[in-house]
């Protein structure tokens, strides 16, 4: 597993870093750890998926850990990225940026290993995936992966994280039911991951590619209460992995 240390307080990087030395020999897994000590030396090396897990300090001297996070997920949404910070007022743009744990500094051995034990359950796990079919090909991609589902005729149209359209014969009630519930319907033939959504408002529910779907005028109150519910949960979610 590559690991990523960003931060520009060695004595901090050094902590985390012998912290998951000791859990890699514990557990006895392999762990690659590189260290960096500003966002910007980690963009100019950075290739999307090199990093299973991101430790990344939110105050630095120059690029901030927050904006840092922003570059990464326009190019990867698959690493876990994990903020460390003296403050708590971060939560709302950990969010954004899909950050699965928030750490305060300096972080004791108990929370890391908590954090890597989730991580690893998550990534050995069994996760779900949406099977169908693509000029004459087979595809199977992961719930997390998929931004949008929407009819068109006889057919559905998938789009995924990485900007990549899939059209594949298959009716939309039969796509609902497979779908689990980071999925919101927003009018007939209309489905997103909650994940990806930016923000609900006028009838309009924005992605955070850029997209614009049309939601039903009626339900409106209604699709944006289950949104602001899944947000909340998993923001307390992420709290709970962090603080144990």
């Amino acid at each position: 597993m590559n690991i990523a240390i960003v931060d520009d307080s060695k004595s901090d990087c050094f902590q985390i870093s012998q912290i998951l030395k000791q859990y890699s020999a514990i557990h006895q897994l392999l762990l690659h750890i590189d260290h960096f000590s500003s966002g910007e030396a980690l963009l100019t090396i950075y290739q999307p998926f090199s990093y299973t897990v991101i430790f990344l300090d939110i105050y630095m001297n120059s690029m901030s850990g927050i904006e840092t996070a922003e570059k990464i997920r326009a190019v990867d949404e698959d690493s876990v990225i994990i903020f460390l910070t003296n403050s708590e007022i971060h939560h709302r743009e950990a969010f954004s940026v899909f950050a699965t744990a928030y750490l305060n500094k300096p972080s004791s051995e108990t929370e890391v290993f908590r954090i890597m034990d989730h991580i690893l359950r998550v990534r050995t796990g069994k996760e779900k995936r949406f099977s169908f079919s693509h000029d004459r090909q087979n595809y199977s991609l992961r719930f997390a992966d998929i931004v949008s589902l929407e009819t068109d005729g006889n057919y559905l149209i998938i789009k995924d994280c990485r900007g990549r359209n899939y059209r594949t014969r298959m009716t939309f009630s039969h796509a609902e039911t497979q779908m689990d519930s980071r999925f919101l319907t927003l009018m007939k033939g209309i489905m997103v991951n909650m994940d990806y959504i930016e923000q609900i408002q006028n009838t309009i529910c924005s992605m955070h590619d850029g997209s614009h779907f049309p939601l039903h005028i009626k339900k409106e109150n209604e699709i944006l209460q289950k949104w602001l519910n899944y947000k909340f949960a998993a923001i307390r979610e992420a709290t709970e992995i962090s603080e144990g």
